[in-house]
């Protein structure tokens, strides 16, 4: 009877690939680092506490190995809202590489200033990113350490202090194997952004992505960054979000994650000056087979920031997810104002939702509270549906979509919020009948 797979043994196929990646120099000494260290941890399991709730075991046979550049036609990226409609930029990354013939670039270079992770690494420029994240005992740093030893592309965006650009939406296409986009954001001070991304995948490609993501959010700036997930049913999406947010600037994050076999986003938040403020949320859909996971940590560094975190998550089916989210109130750190709410609903009978909220709190005249919730539909609200003669179907089919509603609701960008709602509205019982009472 052979062994089973240890957790490093899928990272031991990929050793001879490290050669044949760009960059040299300082470039494949820092690659060859976070290998090492990748190498010696291995790839998670349940045994590890931040992944306690995910299990790992489906990359044991998966091809891990970056995919090789292939031609897309505009037809592929049908399923991505058009978000950027309006004169916005629109960037296409296909498995991790940019593809400059797709792209819409509109917005003058005075506002946005725009590269590729392929153009710093053939210049030989410092590396635009952190490649890794910081205090290991806080947060599992091996998905940045594994994306730092294969990127080879993905977008630098800056805006200019006191730049308002228009819109920008950047599209993640896999289409099987490996990728391995790496992404940088900087808001100078008093500049503003509207940022979505979607990732998704070309038909029914088994893919693996292993996203790293740096976000700086200067002084006085504010960015809104939506997320709209629709991964294929045999897509994995691993990503680390990595934010730092300046005195009086303001990041807000929004998820729908509601397609791949299984995702995890784990995402890191500094509110590193006086007034700095987060707001995070997210609805997350499993039903099938599928895993829908956020982790985030929040670190109020400086006094008077504040913090909000408003996460959904619906089980039907087999369907599992969970949400760990964990909030550090800093010494000095008065005047911190932060809320945790998590709620999850079970519609299937072997589904199921996990929700951990912590606080950690080194400073006095603070306001934090937290809520979490893991439950079914409420029986009284089902009464009173059926009883104005709705099937009950329809009538759980309603509460369900009335349940993700108030995430959806803060949702500012027009088409990611109707892409969402009519994925979700499509996978739920009645599906054409609910469209009629939601329209």
């Amino acid at each position: 009877m052979s062994a089973s797979p240890r957790p490093s043994d899928p990272l031991e196929r990929l050793r001879p690939l490290l050669a044949e990646l760009p960059g040299g120099g300082a470039w494949r000494s820092q690659r060859e680092q976070l290998w090492n260290r990748l190498l010696a941890a291995g790839l998670p399991t349940t045994r590890d506490e931040p992944w306690k709730y995910a299990n790992l075991r489906l990359l044991a046979r998966r091809d891990l190995a970056p995919a090789a550049p292939r031609p897309i036609t505009p037809e592929a990226l049908a399923a991505a809202p058009d978000a950027a409609a309006g004169g916005a930029t629109r960037l296409i990354f296909v498995d991790g590489r940019y593809q400059a013939g797709l792209a819409q670039r509109l917005a003058p270079p005075s506002s946005l200033q725009l590269s590729t992770f392929a153009a710093v690494v053939e210049a030989g420029e410092p590396d635009p990113g952190t490649p890794l994240a910081g205090d290991p005992d806080l947060v599992d740093e091996r998905l940045r350490a594994w994306n730092g030893a294969f990127a080879v592309d993905g977008p630098v965006i800056r805006v200019p202090a006191r730049a308002t650009p228009p819109a920008v939406h950047v599209v993640h296409l896999a289409t099987g194997g490996g990728a391995y986009p790496r992404t940088r954001i900087a808001l100078e001070p008093g500049a503003q952004l509207e940022l979505v991304e979607t990732h998704l995948t070309l038909g029914a490609a088994e893919a693996t992505v292993v996203a790293a993501t740096e976000v700086e959010v200067g002084a006085g700036a504010e960015l809104t960054h939506t997320v709209l997930q629709v991964l294929g049913e045999r897509a994995v999406l691993l990503e680390d979000l990595a934010v730092e947010v300046g005195a009086g600037g303001h990041y807000r994050h929004r998820l729908a994650a509601l397609g791949g076999q299984f995702a995890r986003l784990d995402l890191r938040v500094r509110l590193a000056a006086a007034g700095a403020a987060v707001e995070l949320a997210g609805l997350l859909f499993a039903d099938g087979q599928r895993e829908q996971h956020v982790r985030t940590l929040v670190t109020h560094a400086a006094p008077r920031t504040s913090s909000d975190q408003l996460y959904r998550g619906v089980g039907a089916g087999r369907g599992r997810g969970s949400y760990d989210g964990k909030v550090v109130v800093g010494v000095g750190a008065a005047g911190t104002e932060s809320r945790q709410s998590s709620r999850h609903l079970l519609i299937g009978r072997e589904a199921a939702f996990d929700s951990r909220p912590q606080l950690e709190i080194n400073a006095d005249d603070v306001k934090c509270s937290h809520g979490a919730t893991t439950g079914t539909l409420d029986p009284q609200m089902l009464f009173y549906l059926l009883s104005r003669g709705i099937d009950a179907e329809t009538a759980r089919a309603l509460l369900t979509y009335a349940f993700l509603g108030e995430v959806l609701r803060r949702f500012s960008v027009e088409p990611v919020r109707r892409a969402a709602e009519q994925r979700v509205l499509g996978r739920l019982p009645s599906a054409e009948l609910l469209r009629e009472f939601v329209a």
